[in-house]
């Protein structure tokens, strides 16, 4: 997929976006001031999301939305364990020693965190190109990245080479960011369909 620098700049600003309602509604969410921004968006091949992080094997957490409607598409955030401990403390006040060993309270709050994340940039795309999406809820799953993707991917039955790959950095009040990964798996034609939208063929 070979996608020009404005298709690119496109999708860096649908993300722009939607972090920027996600920061607002996490906010309002857990009372703090939070601040969202994209520093990268660029295309991949799907078999390298897993060098995305230097040890793929490592245990991450993955909040993954399917999405149907005028177009389908998975869209996948990822953290890794240390960054999702550091939200589980930062956000919601709780320690969590063990990833795997979420209660539930947790790991609604973490589904919930995610649905945010993405369903706000779901939104900000269908706004910017008036398609109708229809996001299914977030499933959570603790597990190797490879796992992870290799579900994701079997979800759709048909799905491009290559995905959207957005970077983004939470900054939380008064505390370090966290990074976090956004993963759009886009069905076949979908892109042509969101760019001929906004006549970006």
């Amino acid at each position: 997929m070979n996608l020009t620098d404005k298709q690119l700049d496109l999708l860096k600003e649908i993300g722009n976006i939607g972090t920027g309602n996600a920061a607002t509604a996490l906010s309002s969410l857990t009372g703090k001031k939070i601040e969202i921004t994209v520093p990268d968006a660029e295309v991949i091949a799907i078999e390298r999301i897993i060098f995305v992080f230097p040890k793929p094997e490592d245990l991450v957490v993955g909040i993954k939305m399917f999405v149907k409607g005028d177009i389908e598409m998975n869209v996948l955030l990822v953290l890794d364990r240390f960054a999702a401990k550091k939200i589980i403390y930062d956000l919601l006040g709780n320690q969590c020693e063990d990833i795997t060993k979420l209660d539930e309270l947790t790991s609604s709050a973490l589904k919930e965190i995610g649905n945010i994340m993405c369903g706000s940039y779901i939104t900000a795309l269908a706004e910017f190109t008036q398609l109708y999406l229809d996001p299914l809820p977030p499933e959570l799953t603790v597990d190797m990245l490879a796992a992870i993707v290799s579900e994701t991917i079997l979800m759709s039955a048909s799905y491009e080479d290559d995905v959207i790959f957005v970077e983004t950095q939470l900054k939380i009040e008064g505390i370090e960011s966290v990074t976090s990964y956004m993963f759009l798996i886009p069905g076949r034609g979908s892109l042509e369909k969101v760019f001929s939208k906004v006549e970006l063929k």
